[in-house]
């Protein structure tokens, strides 16, 4: 192997740590096939080869080098004999490194206790025996330290006669609290934890508390550490422990924002089910929901029954600061899963660290899910207008890499009779709208590039856009700023006529700036603002606006019959024309709150363009978890503007000797009027599967129009509805 490959393992300590974990079970399980004799031939050399490692590689970071010769020292055993003493001197060295280098602790206790049922009289090396090593030591022997720290051979034991001082309740509680300023002195983060909780098993002070979450962080026990900070900062005041306090408070700020979020996603059907977390069990309720749990590699291992048959699951995962991982509980036959033995003999054979790297690497690969969607919407309203669109969706994403790419596909079937329309003495018509999307994105640490485009294609309107948007995390992922820019290039033409023939160009550029702040661990704020520049000739080729003459115009009243309008207005036929130039500016703000079984939502946007319309609208959505696998939610919406500046009820054109006066102007478009709409509804939501990765959607919303200063019509009521089917593949 070169250099390049040697750097590049350096850099990728993931499946190292998996490897080193591998050749302490490949070792502990050739343990059974050694020879019969277990002489100790072999025990000087693997004695000098694990003495090396801790005198050259270990000390300079270098645990490539280090597996490299703990394997060699397996395989000396393996090829001829160690004693039970000597093979359980390389496991000690590994679990070392595992814990003391490569922040595994989880598998280094594993090890550990390899090493203990080969030699229970095993020590750790000496000058590597504290901090996270001595932790994972700790926990392997079941909670009963050995070694120089030891008092009186328990922990649990001290210096019998001892006087509790003056401010103390017992001397037990004193001379823990004593044990843990020392351990937090040696760095020793997770030895400080264990005595300053036996201090607090003997005498509950607030002091205490504040040492034990000191070292708790340290160690990267983040969920004990935001618990003992919360205690103090609530506490402290009422004690005269107010720098104490505010020190607190300022931490379990901090951790809270920056702790990993863990869903465990529980089986559809099992019955009996337990579920441990590094071997805490988690109470079924707490199943679906999200759980603190502390950064690095956890274990997550299930149970149950599936009729008469044993299932189980287990897996680790690695929880990065700030991060929120789902896990799927997908319980299997006990019988049908891998052994470890497979592992263990790959190892066993394996002659390099390529071949080591390839034992492990199934499964280690990135994760790739891929989602489907499908999506039928309906509309229809009292103003003879139905639409109809369904549409397509699927995306491939992988979260481990930081990439993902989708597309989308939507046909509008729109049939309509609407007022304007028949004012226009047009007949019903229905057209048939394609909207293609693609997109993509890529994260480059915690950056992220993302480029889409997409087209809307209709017998007389071509639309093609494209846009590129970026974001980086800030502050541990709890502040996240975004900015986009998107240009657009439409074509609009009239039905059977070629564009070559009849067409106008619009162009439209737009730029959206934003930011995301995670509040708390249950708020996400989302404030931004948008600007849209467009120009080119937007009238409608076939709208034609009602003329009055002067004296007439200014007695036309809101809502005026289309029959009505015929009787009154003036013979021509007059087109739309709008501005060619328009800009628009929004603001707009979001709030999501998670509460215990429930999130609310509430958007906001106020908008306003050259054209002197004005806008406000603002949306609510209360999602409830009636049922681990329902989701139920009310929705409600109301939108209010103003009309355009040369928005009119009623145009007016005069005849002279120059011919016809019209308004420069003018426009038959009832959504650039004065308008209010209300829309309210519900939908639901069921997770289906064993993994709960297919999911149908239903909602409706009614909606009710007030035109407040048009022609033709008043009011308008409509319904929505939607059915969403989809479905995840991990």
């Amino acid at each position: 192997m070169n250099r390049s490959s040697l750097r590049s393992c350096r850099r990728a300590p993931r499946w190292l740590a998996g490897a080193a974990f591998a050749l302490a079970l490949a070792f502990g399980f050739t343990r059974g096939t050694a020879h019969a004799q277990d002489t100790s031939a072999n025990d000087a050399e693997v004695e000098v080869l694990i003495s090396s490692v801790f005198e050259a590689e270990y000390p300079k970071k270098q645990f490539v080098e280090a597996l490299e010769k703990l394997q060699l020292a397996s395989t000396t055993c393996q090829e001829g004999s160690c004693s039970a003493k000597v093979r359980a001197k390389v496991l000690v060295a590994v679990a070392t490194v595992l814990a003391g280098g490569l922040k595994q602790d989880q598998d280094a206790v594993e090890v550990f206790k390899l090493a203990i049922e080969e030699n229970p009289k095993v020590e750790l090396i000496k000058g590597f025996d504290k901090g996270a090593v001595k932790a994972a030591w700790d926990k392997a022997r079941k909670g009963k330290p050995t070694g120089p720290a030891v008092v009186d051979q328990e922990r649990k034991k001290y210096p019998g006669g001892m006087r509790a001082p003056r401010g103390w309740k017992t001397a037990e509680a004193y001379f823990y609290f004593q044990e843990a300023l020392k351990a937090q002195d040696d760095r020793a983060f997770g030895l400080c934890v264990g005595y300053a909780t036996d201090s607090l098993g003997a005498e509950d002070r607030v002091s205490t508390k504040y040492l034990r979450a000191q070292c708790a962080e340290r160690a990267g026990k983040w969920v004990q550490a935001i618990a003992d900070y919360e205690a103090v900062s609530e506490q402290g005041p009422g004690l005269g422990m107010h720098e104490s306090a505010k020190g607190a408070k300022d931490r379990f700020d901090d951790l809270r924002g920056k702790v990993p979020k863990l869903v465990l996603r529980p089986p559809a059907r099992a019955d009996n089910l337990e579920v441990s977390l590094d071997g805490d069990r988690v109470p079924n309720d707490r199943l679906g929901g999200e759980l603190w749990a502390d950064p690095g590699q956890r274990r997550i291992t299930a149970s149950g029954k599936v009729g008469d048959q044993t299932v189980t699951f287990e897996r680790d995962v690695t929880l990065d600061e700030g991060a929120t991982v789902s896990v799927d509980i997908k319980l299997v036959p006990a019988s049908s899963r891998v052994t470890d033995n497979r592992i263990l003999k790959c190892l066993e054979e394996s002659k390099s660290r390529e071949e080591l790297a390839k034992c492990i690497g199934e499964g280690t690969g990135s994760a790739i899910n891929v989602k489907v969607g499908l999506e039928v919407t309906g509309y229809y309203d009292t103003d003879n207008t139905q639409v109809f669109s369904p549409a397509i969706s699927t995306s491939v994403e992988s979260p481990t890499d930081g990439w993902g790419f989708g597309g989308s596909f939507l046909v509008d079937v729109v049939s309509t009779a609407s007022t304007d329309i028949v004012a226009s003495a047009s007949p019903r018509w229905t057209e048939t709208r394609y909207v293609p999307g693609i997109n993509g994105f890529k994260k480059f640490g915690d950056f992220k590039l993302g480029l889409g485009g997409g087209a809307s294609i209709e017998p007389d309107y071509l639309s093609i856009a494209a846009g590129i948007n970026a974001s980086v995390d800030l502050l541990d992922k709890r502040v996240t700023p975004s900015l986009a820019y998107g240009f657009g290039y439409d074509i609009q033409g009239r039905a059977g006529t070629s564009f070559e023939t009849f067409s106008t160009t619009i162009y439209q550029n737009s730029v959206d700036a934003a930011v995301s702040i995670v509040a708390d661990k249950a708020t996400v704020v989302t404030a931004g603002v948008t600007a849209i520049f467009q120009t080119g000739d937007t009238s409608k080729p076939y709208r034609y606006v009602p003329m009055f003459d002067p004296e007439i115009a200014p007695l036309i009243p809101v809502g005026l019959a289309s029959a009505e309008v015929d009787r009154v207005r003036n013979g021509e036929r007059v087109l739309e024309q709008l501005p060619t130039d328009r800009q628009r500016y929004a603001v707009y703000g979001r709030v999501a709150h998670r509460l215990e079984s429930s999130t609310f939502r509430i958007d906001e946007r106020l908008y306003i363009d050259t054209w002197g319309v004005k806008a406000t609208t603002t949306d609510g959505k209360w999602l409830f978890d009636v049922h681990p696998n329902v989701r139920l939610w009310p929705h409600i919406r109301a939108h209010l503007q103003t009309g355009a500046d040369f928005w009119q009820l009623a145009y007016a054109s005069r005849r002279t000797s120059a011919g016809l006066e019209l308004p420069n102007v003018r426009t038959g478009d009832r959504e650039l009027g004065p308008l209010m709409s209300f829309s309210g509804g519900a939908g639901v939501r069921f997770a289906m599967g064993e993994q709960k990765n297919w999911g149908l959607g239903l909602n409706g919303d009614a909606v009710y129009t007030r035109y407040l200063n048009h022609l033709f019509i008043l009011e308008r009521w409509g319904v929505f509805g939607a059915v969403v089917a989809e479905v995840d593949i991990e």
